[in-house]
């Protein structure tokens, strides 16, 4: 270990400097979405609430696109003509996330889901009733529902009904901001104390309880007491570079790490010193902007070899996540004249040649390969088949028209977004879990100050989603502690 991977040890109260500075009920280590969620939930329960944030709030939820994972049947979904159960939301995301279908937080999400909504709402969060058919990606208008996660691709969609379950707030293009800042607007109406620019440096402890933390704050040390209990909400560990070396080094070769310097592992490491357990480090979220337009999919992905290795319309993360981890960061899009399409991004096929051979050669990818790949997808294509990766029927063609063209999708040369999934391990009431099984008293962590329900794949949503609903329910939690 280095400075930069080594636990943060707490503070034993007995060396606190003199008397507490503050004291509260319930202390919040972060004000992004899961740290909003938590302090509005303890103070609107009668709390005293001291909410915490080393810069002026927001973090890394004010940059993401927004969308919120829920279903079950949300008003906003039944709103839209759209049939959900709990039982099926948890069924897909067990799947799709890699959790057990039975994992007690999981069960807990998707039990919750609707209740979670309709508080989201009542705290001026607004999701329009209607579906953008774009997947993944934020509606440039106000659509309110998108598939987030490759529900309606393969091999989901054969085994699961496909649910538009991503729910963006009501603002046009992304919503991280507008998710915040409404969630802000709550907060303030509540007697919840906010202290910005104020960095927590250490947990204090009394007998194994979590009872407090340390600050720093216009070069003075504070310390504040939490008669309740302590909420760690203040983000993941994607700008630890040396904790990405160790856990997820892939992640050092993409080119935009989703987070802010507050990412930099703190909260992972101060729960370690605790005993805290961990898992999930080496997984996770990478997305390659393809789409939209989904028709850009019609093309076929190759890897290096010139073999395809995924279905084309699957998740935009299932997909970056495995050029990145699986394909050594190298995939092209190829595609004939007539489905070559321009996509949002501007990604244009720089290379274009009038058979496949030769354009194997200028893309530096095996001239055979590539050839027997699009031969024998071809002859699939024509009777609207792809026996070998299940690409939806609307998006299989033929690609037999000269010219031909390669999009780069190599990971060194275009924009790849990503952060990991793994960290400090919480049950399903955002307490923090020890390696031996038991939980730290007095202490609650959320958002990507905690592992992820993805263990292996993501959807998008489920940060802010998951971040939110335990940081509510760290809140109910500490306040029954």
């Amino acid at each position: 270990m280095n400075d930069q991977t080594a636990p943060i040890p707490p503070l034993d109260i007995s060396e606190l400097d003199g008397d507490w500075t503050h004291r509260a009920d319930v202390v919040v280590v972060g004000l992004g979405a899961a740290g909003l969620a938590a302090s509005i939930e303890a103070a609107e329960r009668g709390a005293s609430v001291i909410a915490l944030d080393r810069s002026g709030g927001g973090g890394t939820s004010a940059n993401a696109g927004g969308i919120v994972y829920l279903g079950g049947g949300t008003s906003t979904q039944i709103g839209a003509g759209l049939a959900d159960t709990t039982e099926e939301m948890q069924a897909f995301l067990a799947e799709a996330l890699g959790r057990p279908v039975d994992d007690s937080r999981l069960a807990a999400y998707c039990s919750g889901s609707i209740e979670h909504h309709d508080w989201l709402v009542d705290h001026g969060v607004p999701f329009e009733p209607a579906f953008w058919p774009e997947p993944g990606m934020e509606p440039p208008g106000t659509e309110g529902l998108i598939y987030s996660g490759g529900e309606d691709a393969s091999p989901y969609r054969e085994r699961h009904r496909p649910v538009a379950r991503g729910h963006v707030p009501a603002t046009p293009n992304a919503a991280g901001w507008f998710l915040v800042e409404r969630l802000r607007n709550a907060l303030e109406a509540t007697n919840a104390q906010i202290l910005v620019d104020h960095r927590v440096e250490r947990l204090v402890v009394d007998g194994g309880r979590v009872v407090g933390v340390t600050v720093k704050a216009d070069g003075q040390t504070i310390s504040i007491a939490a008669d309740k209990g302590v909420v760690l909400a203040c983000g993941g560990w994607a700008y630890n570079e040396a904790l990405l070396a160790e856990h997820a080094p892939k992640l050092l070769e993409i080119s935009w790490r989703l987070g802010t310097d507050g990412d930099d592992g703190w909260a992972l490491r101060s729960t370690q010193a605790l005993g805290a357990a961990i898992e999930g480090m080496d997984v996770m979220e990478v997305a390659v902007p393809l789409t939209p337009p989904r028709e850009v999919v019609r093309g076929v992905i190759v890897n290096g070899n010139g073999e395809r290795f995924i279905n084309e319309d699957t998740y935009f993360g299932h997909l970056g996540q495995s050029i990145l981890a699986e394909q050594e960061g190298v995939a092209w899009l190829v595609t004939d004249e007539p489905r070559y399409v321009v996509n949002r991004m501007g990604m244009r096929a720089e290379n274009v040649c009038e058979t496949w051979e030769e354009l194997a050669t200028e893309i530096g990818v095996p001239a055979e390969r590539l050839a027997a790949t699009m031969a024998a997808y071809n002859e699939a294509a024509a009777r609207g088949e792809d026996p070998a990766f299940g690409k939806a029927p609307e998006w299989v063609a033929p690609l037999d028209v000269a010219p031909f063209g390669a999009i780069d999708l190599r990971v060194a040369t275009i924009l790849y977004a990503g952060f990991p999934l793994g960290g400090t391990v919480i049950d399903e009431f955002a307490r923090v879990v020890r390696t031996d099984g038991t939980t730290v008293r007095g202490l609650f962590a959320a958002g990507r100050a905690a592992s992820s329900l993805a263990l292996a794949r993501y959807c998008s949503g489920i940060s802010l989603g998951e971040g939110t609903f335990f940081g509510r329910r760290a809140a109910v939690e500490a306040l029954r502690d």
